[in-house]
Formats: structure tokens, C-alpha cells, sequence
């Protein structure tokens, strides 16, 4: 589906109601706007990762997370490094 938004006078637009339900974004919910340099802009939703939903681990290898849903701890690790411009 195609939308077309007009930028407010501070720049701001709005997500049409049938994406913000398919994709559940509230007023809430991250956004990652990233542009493309080719003229298109990706708007990428952020989803928060509830405390109970990690495990950390301590042992004679070392520490790590991991996480019950089955998040990959490397694509976490690319995503900040990616919002932090590091990748």
C-alpha cells in the first residue's frame, strides 16, 4: 500500500491509522528514520525488550545475554551499532 502525507509547517508527518494498527506503533513506540541518499527515507519501528525477556549469563567463558523470545544477541549488537553509525 502507497500513502501520501503533506509535512506539517514543523516538518512533522503522520503514519495513516491502518499502519500504525498493522505494526501496532503508539505514541510510545521508537522510530528509526533512515535516508537512503537516493531520495527514500526507511522508517524502521523500534520494539523495546521487556526485562524478563533476558537472560544473562556469568561463567568461566565469560558473560553473556541471551534472550526467551529468540532474539539473536548479534543482530541487537548490529542494530545499535548501525543507529550509532558504527557499522
Amino acid at each position: 500500500m502507497v500513502y501520501t502525507a503533506i509535512p506539517s509547517v514543523k516538518g512533522q508527518i503522520t503514519i495513516p491509522p491502518a499502519i500504525r494498527e498493522k505494526y501496532k506503533i503508539s505514541k510510545e513506540t521508537p522510530v528509526l528514520i533512515s535516508d537512503n541518499n537516493n531520495g527514500t527515507i526507511l522508517i524502521k519501528i523500534m520494539r523495546m525488550v521487556d526485562n524478563d525477556d533476558i537472560v544473562y549469563r556469568e561463567g568461566k567463558n565469560g558473560v553473556g545475554i541471551s534472550f526467551k523470545n529468540g532474539i539473536d544477541p548479534q543482530v541487537l549488537i548490529d542494530a545499535i551499532n548501525e543507529i550509532d553509525g558504527q557499522s
